[in-house]
């Protein structure tokens, strides 16, 4: 069995890529006082599965938005941001 040649992508990220928004550290801070005041158990086990749905849907829209850009990058096509003043 041969194996396949293959090309690897290198995307570079900046530190500042992986900070938290001002809007994630709101909602953060308000999650967090919601689940503190939790007294009920079953309150508790439904916040937590609602958590682990966002977490899990944000973790597939990265990893779609990787391939994207590493199948863009790969094709030779640019990706640019205008702005305008």
């Amino acid at each position: 069995m041969s194996m396949a040649a293959f090309n690897v992508t290198e995307v570079s990220f900046e530190p500042i890529d992986f900070s938290p928004s001002v809007e994630d550290e709101f909602t953060a801070t308000v999650v967090s006082k919601e689940i503190e005041s939790v007294d009920d158990i079953e309150q508790l086990r439904v916040a937590s599965l609602n958590l682990l749905k966002v977490a899990m849907h944000r973790q597939a829209v990265i990893r779609g938005l990787c391939k994207r850009l590493a199948k863009m990058e790969s094709y030779g096509h640019v990706v640019t941001t205008e702005h305008e003043d």
